[in-house]
């Protein structure tokens, strides 16, 4: 029961108990009862009005209570909407956060990773700072051996326009060997000896002479070699070394020599081709096998 309702029983109550005096009163006392009736009625018209504005409020006031209660209801039911909302925002927040966490747990694995690949370039950066520094010396290195080699290479060179010049005088000297050796072989041929013959007379006649290979070129692409024994060991210009190999006293070839010093000469190699290239320094040749 509303506040309103209770006024307005509380309020008839007590006109029954003012209507119910004033019978009693009447009765008791006419003439009082007729001027209290005249006033109760007065009164009570007063109460009627005052009851009719209390219903006409009470009636204002429910439609207010009833408008205040739409309102009330619209707005919890607009709240019931903004807190759903709300929630599914903090579920949705809830989400984001949690694919927040997790990028930022795989952004930090990928910092770690670029941590480590940083690492390893600095690493590698310094490597390769340190093998530049090492190949700079190498080029540098390089370069003295280059300048070297372009100075050994003159040097060469020279020597090999000397050796030239002189293997054109020893060809010279061994033409006119030749020419000598022919004019010999006519005048043998005329004694009636035969190249043979005075070939072998020869070596019975000259010493036995042993030296080693000191030296071994190519001359125009042909080798030549320089031997350890000279005119001083009774070496001349025309004499035929054979080239042995001590160790398996195997043939490797034979040196005609050209040019003669006291302690050296000089000749062309000849023999079979996979024999001659195993000459090396230090092989013996003999005159006589």
């Amino acid at each position: 029961m509303s506040p309103l309702t209770k006024i307005f029983v509380v309020l008839l109550v007590v006109l029954s108990l003012l209507q119910t005096a004033a019978v009693v009163v009447y009765v008791n006392k006419e003439d009082l009862a007729r001027q209290e009736a005249v006033q109760t009625r007065e009164r009570l018209s007063a109460r009627e009005n005052e009851l009719s504005q209390a219903r006409e409020t009470m009636t204002a006031a429910q439609q207010t209570l009833t408008q205040v209660q739409q309102e009330a209801n619209q707005r919890s039911a607009n709240a019931a909407k903004d807190i759903t909302a709300a929630q599914q925002q903090a579920a949705d927040l809830s989400v984001q956060l949690a694919k927040a966490a997790s990028q930022n747990a795989a952004q930090q694995l990928d910092i770690g990773r670029l941590t480590e690949g940083l690492k390893a370039s600095q690493d590698t950066t310094s490597r390769l700072t340190t093998e530049v520094t090492r190949l700079r010396g190498s080029n540098d290195q390089l370069v003295r051996q280059a300048s070297e080699l372009n100075s050994t290479v003159s040097d060469l060179s020279n020597r090999l326009d000397v050796t030239e010049r002189e293997r054109k005088v020893l060809a010279e000297q061994l033409t006119e060997a030749s020419s000598q050796n022919q004019k010999l072989g006519a005048q043998l041929k005329d004694l009636g000896v035969s190249t043979g013959q005075a070939q072998v007379a020869a070596n019975r006649v000259g010493p036995p002479i042993t030296g080693v290979i000191r030296e071994v070129k190519q001359i125009a692409g042909m080798p030549y070699a320089t031997i350890s024994v000279g005119s001083a060991d009774q070496v001349a210009p025309g004499m035929e070394f054979k080239v042995i190999n001590k160790n398996t006293n195997d043939y490797l070839g034979s040196i005609i020599v050209e040019a003669v010093t006291p302690t050296e000469a000089s000749g062309k190699l000849s023999g079979p081709k996979d024999k001659v290239s195993q000459i090396r320094p230090g092989v013996e040749v003999r005159t006589q096998l």
